[in-house]
């Protein structure tokens, strides 16, 4: 159905060679924050891509301005919306059969897979569907003559400018765009837009999106891979495993730290079996995190896993944790999903965060190395730095569960954009 709706549309475009402006020229297309696709024809296209491969090209596209600039096309579109919402229910209900009976053992995702089959199996009135904000356009790859594709900074402006629903988004430059957009949202800069729930439901999914959703569905509804560390170090964590919380990886990155520091000194006898330092002459080889974490997935038969990171201690800076959430493509890899980093400056916690944070036995064996190596300023920063990295991590654990959220409740909701490898 995709491939017959992508013809249909060439034959549109064809038909409308008289109707095209002048071309864009690449330094014109630059004062724009949208993607701009030149097709066959001369027929223009302003939104943003979602994918593009050997076979298509997948662009989002406001329906506001598909319709004032190629209404033949948004018709056209709009007419084949019944009959490829009910190919992709008829799909969805055939992959979901075949997920069901690989994933059998699964008592409480093959119950989740059930409840999908009984929703899609009720009769749906195309009718009471309500318009998306933006509309999908897949154009075959033998039609696109040329895309300028926005930098991320220019985009980050249009998509908060879609965000708040502000006029002629396509046609307005930067420069007055960045403007409208600070008087409606002063904190735009900072902020992370998803839109994905604005595009149209129930659409046909590539092999990678289906892949995806799986991979967010049995991280959800399974037993979970999660992986934590720093650096190119990265142990299992949660179900199924001891877990390692942040005092153990705290300690790992202050022995890290002071490593360089405790090498050649006399330490008296002390034992430094609490921190877990290896013994000069005896580093192990750095190792790949993510091909540790990746490997680990693969044995385990897992879909989707997650890996988050925290920083070595280095005596100052900001505690910076990194999440990524990883999901088996189609052809068996691993490409990251979703991915944030968050951010908290040691210097904003609180004393009292810092105190509780040094009653752990683990910091108190860093406390006693740095206090009998007269280092007690660092061991006092790396305690501040842990307590400020404990509060990225529950920002980070909220922005985790926002993503799984958007995606978890159903297998054709927002559409899923599948980041390039």
């Amino acid at each position: 159905m995709r491939h017959v709706v992508s013809l249909l549309i060439c034959a549109l475009l064809l038909t409308m060679v008289s109707l095209a402006h002048a071309e864009i020229s690449p330094r014109e297309a630059q004062r724009f924050g949208v993607d701009i696709t030149l097709l066959k024809g001369g027929v223009e296209l302003r939104g943003a891509v979602l994918s593009r491969d050997q076979k298509e090209l997948r662009m989002a596209v406001q329906r506001s301005w598909l319709n004032a600039k190629q209404p033949e096309i948004l018709k056209q579109l709009d007419n084949e919306a019944s009959d490829t919402q009910a190919a992709s229910r008829k799909e969805l209900r055939e992959r979901i059969e075949t997920w069901k009976t690989e994933r059998a053992a699964e008592t409480r995702l093959v119950a989740v897979l059930k409840r999908e089959l009984a929703r899609l199996a009720k009769v749906v009135d195309p009718a009471a569907i309500p318009d998306s904000q933006f509309v999908v356009v897949t154009t075959p790859a033998d039609r696109v003559r040329r895309v300028f594709m926005a930098p991320a900074a220019s985009r980050q402006v249009v998509l908060a400018a879609w965000s708040e629903r502000l006029d002629r988004v396509e046609e307005t430059v930067l420069t007055t765009l960045k403007t409208a957009v600070a008087k409606q949202n002063p904190q735009w800069q900072t902020e992370k837009v998803d839109l994905s729930d604005r595009l149209p439901t129930g659409q046909l999914q590539t092999a990678n999106e289906w892949a995806a959703r799986q991979a967010i569905f049995e991280y959800e509804y399974c037993d979970r891979l999660d992986f934590q560390g720093t650096g190119n170090m990265v142990v299992r964590v949660g179900e199924g495993v001891a877990k390692p919380d942040l005092a153990a990886l705290l300690a790992q990155t202050a022995g890290d730290a002071l490593q360089g520091q405790l090498e050649g000194l006399d330490l008296g006898g002390l034992d430094l079996g609490g921190l877990n330092l290896t013994p000069p002459g005896n580093k192990p080889a750095k190792a790949d995190w993510q091909s540790t974490a990746i490997a680990e997935a693969k044995s385990l038969d897992r879909r989707g896993f997650r890996v988050t990171r925290i920083p070595k201690i280095t005596g100052g800076g900001p505690a910076t944790v990194s999440t990524s959430f990883f999901a088996r493509m189609d052809d068996g890899t691993y490409r990251i999903l979703w991915t944030n980093e968050t951010t908290t400056d040691p210097a904003t916690i609180k004393d009292e965060a810092v105190k509780r944070l040094e009653q752990d036995p683990q910091v108190q064996e860093i406390l006693k190395v740095a206090s009998a190596l007269s280092l007690g300023n660092d061991a006092s920063t790396a305690v501040r730095f842990g307590a400020a990295v404990q509060s990225s991590l529950d920002t980070s654990e909220t922005r985790f569960f926002e993503f799984r959220q958007r995606y978890n409740n159903t297998l054709d909701g927002p559409q899923l954009v599948v980041p390039a490898p």
